[in-house]
């Protein structure tokens, strides 16, 4: 499944710290009744450049019906996630598994 990221923001200095690490939290449309990743599910995230991050999904937000998920990807910068950019999981990055460098350690 796939979803293309519509908004983002940082969590860095004193709120990372209230929330346990720094990141960037990622807003993201999908399909009606698509399934969003649960916590801890691998996650791939496509910019429009080209650039790929490979991580996990974490403390994953879902409204059943919406069309709109949000969840946290530990390590990246706001600006590390251009509006536009796609984030991958599930069956669609199965055939990736492995082959792409993993920042999520």
């Amino acid at each position: 499944m796939k979803g293309t990221i519509t908004d983002r923001f940082e969590m860095k200095g004193r709120t990372a710290l209230e929330y346990g690490a720094e990141g960037t939290v990622v807003i993201f449309r999908h399909e009606p009744g698509a399934t969003p990743p649960v916590a801890g599910d691998p996650v791939l995230l496509v910019r429009p450049d080209g650039w790929l991050y490979a991580g996990k999904a974490e403390d994953v937000r879902f409204e059943p019906s919406a069309t709109a998920s949000g969840l946290f990807l530990r390590g990246l910068r706001k600006d590390d996630v251009p509006l536009g950019s796609e984030v991958r999981w599930g069956e669609e990055i199965a055939p990736l598994r492995g082959t792409v460098a993993s920042l999520a350690g």
